[in-house]
């Protein structure tokens, strides 16, 4: 069942009649144990938690991550990339990112007077590959932060750990700091996404929430996870920390210790929609790499302003590549909905396009 309009940003945004594939949350309802969990909690105590947070929950998380180190858990994975430049960064510094990136990477530099040195990702052999190169000759003694995202959004790309690897020498040698977000960890349709942890266990400092792989973006809440040094340095960011939300923890602790069930049939489901978009896209000849991780679809098209072309002749809304800083003949396509509605947009676009 469809998410109720009044309930949902990504169905309401639009008029009746548009079928909205653009802000990345899953249309499909969240685990039972997660519901149950959350029910619980709400006949319980909903005042203030302990500042630190749900030690169970950290348990878990650091075990189902395979992560070590302190844990400060936070408003929002966004929050923490915000901080993050913050905490490492200076004004008029330059802060790496992959490109295209997910829109916060861009205005958590831009917003708070840092210029972006991007770390460009570009086709190659099947798969979207870091041009290290670029990067190499451009570092300076002044950058010092590096934001990365495993898995990628928006190309859906899963970092091998060679390539982490080759990032992190570059890295180590040159004295930055690693920020990762993992957000789309558990949502991967490869072997397991390694962890930019893994590679620079030292220097780095992961991201995590529960908002992708469990649907739960209206529970906002996130984790940042590493070595000591750098959780106290992006706590110091935040002056005042708000307590971590309560029935977000007990979801997120659900999840982790019972969700694994519902986390593999939902990720069929979106196996299934992934390889239809891919089959589609081929079909219409455009420009397409399938995700290896995500529930995001990278599409180059031919038409110079894809978003709003789509939008006004297919009644289909996505997210516009440009705002990825990437080219506007771009879009993003979230493919976590119901067959029915993916088929519909697929076929209203692909009519748009032989039109």
């Amino acid at each position: 069942m469809l998410p109720n309009r009044k309930e949902s940003l990504k169905w309401s945004a639009y008029p009746e009649g548009v079928l909205p594939l653009w802000v990345a949350d899953m249309d499909f309802p969240v685990a039972e144990p997660i519901r149950r969990a959350i029910l619980e909690r709400a006949q319980g105590h909903l005042g203030y938690p302990p500042r630190e947070g749900d030690p169970e929950l950290k348990e878990a998380l650091l075990k189902h991550y395979g992560l070590s180190g302190e844990v400060l858990f936070l408003p929002s994975v966004v929050d923490g990339l915000y901080r993050a430049v913050q905490a490492f960064s200076a004004r008029g510094e330059e802060v790496i990112s992959l490109l295209p990136i997910y829109p916060p990477f861009l205005s958590a530099i831009q917003d708070q007077g840092r210029k972006l040195l991007p770390l460009p990702l570009k086709p190659e052999a099947g798969r979207y590959r870091m041009d290290l190169a670029a990067l190499k000759a451009r570092l300076t003694p002044g950058v010092r932060l590096l934001l990365f995202c495993q898995p990628h959004n928006p190309t859906g790309r899963v970092f091998t750990r060679e390539e982490l690897e080759a990032l992190a020498h570059l890295a180590r040698a040159h004295g930055l700091i690693v920020v990762s977000d993992e957000l789309h960890r558990d949502l991967v349709y490869t072997p397991p996404a390694p962890s930019f942890a893994e590679a620079l266990p030292e220097r780095s400092l992961i991201l995590l929430g529960p908002g992708k792989a469990f649907n739960l973006a209206g529970l906002p809440l996130g984790a940042a996870v590493g070595p000591r040094y750098l959780v106290d340095r992006l706590r110091e960011a935040f002056h005042h920390l708000p307590f971590p939300n309560v029935l977000a923890q007990a979801a997120w602790k659900a999840g982790l210790l019972e969700g694994g069930a519902w986390l593999e049939e939902t990720l069929r489901t979106l196996r299934a929609n992934r390889d239809r978009v891919a089959a589609w896209a081929r079909e219409a000849g455009l420009e397409h790499l399938p995700p290896e991780g995500t529930y995001l679809a990278w599409l180059g098209t031919p038409i110079p302003q894809a978003g709003r072309f789509f939008l006004e002749r297919a009644r289909v809304a996505l997210n516009h590549g440009e705002s990825f800083g990437g080219e506007s003949r771009f879009v993003r396509l979230n493919f976590a909905t119901y067959p029915g509605v993916l088929e519909e947009a697929l076929d209203r676009m692909g009519k748009a396009l032989s039109g």
